[in-house]
């Protein structure tokens, strides 16, 4: 059974465990609501001794406030596509017409290149992302390139 000794105990530290957060906290606010009562006397005061010093002016339509203009635009970069042989129809999965030149033909890759090459073996992806699906990253010289530079982001 529970005596007078446990029941203050137990009130005590009640009141310490919500008491005490909540006086810090009472007092903080207290704080600075006093701060900002202050610092909008001082605004105040300094608005004061600022209109006192401007010579009186004819009084002024209300400004309006200022619209922002969006930011002209820098150039756009320009995607040429390759020309396109209408006769010869694209199959699922390619992205380029057949009659577009290949990277390995614009480079003029000798046939030893071309089998070590992932690029000629899917011609139907453009060559970077054959070179990423087999080895998991853009060659540098890919980056590089002009086929790559020119192909449209998606």
């Amino acid at each position: 059974m529970l005596d007078f000794l446990d029941i203050v105990g137990l009130t005590v530290m009640v009141l310490l465990r919500f008491g005490v957060p909540l006086a810090l906290m009472a007092g903080a606010a207290y704080f600075l609501k006093r701060l900002d009562a202050r610092w909008e006397a001082e605004a105040r005061a300094s608005q004061a001794v600022e209109a006192a010093e401007q010579p009186a002016i004819a009084p002024q339509a209300p400004a309006r406030p200022a619209q922002r203009r969006a930011p002209a635009p820098g150039p756009l970069p320009t995607f040429i596509p390759p020309p396109v042989d209408k006769s010869v129809p694209l199959q699922p999965g390619m992205m380029m017409a057949a009659s577009a030149q290949h990277c390995w033909d614009q480079k003029g890759c000798t046939e030893d290149a071309k089998a070590s090459c992932a690029a000629p073996a899917n011609p139907g992806v453009p060559c970077w992302q054959a070179h990423l699906d087999a080895e998991g990253k853009i060659p540098e010289q890919c980056v590089e390139c002009d086929v790559f530079q020119r192909y449209p982001t998606m």
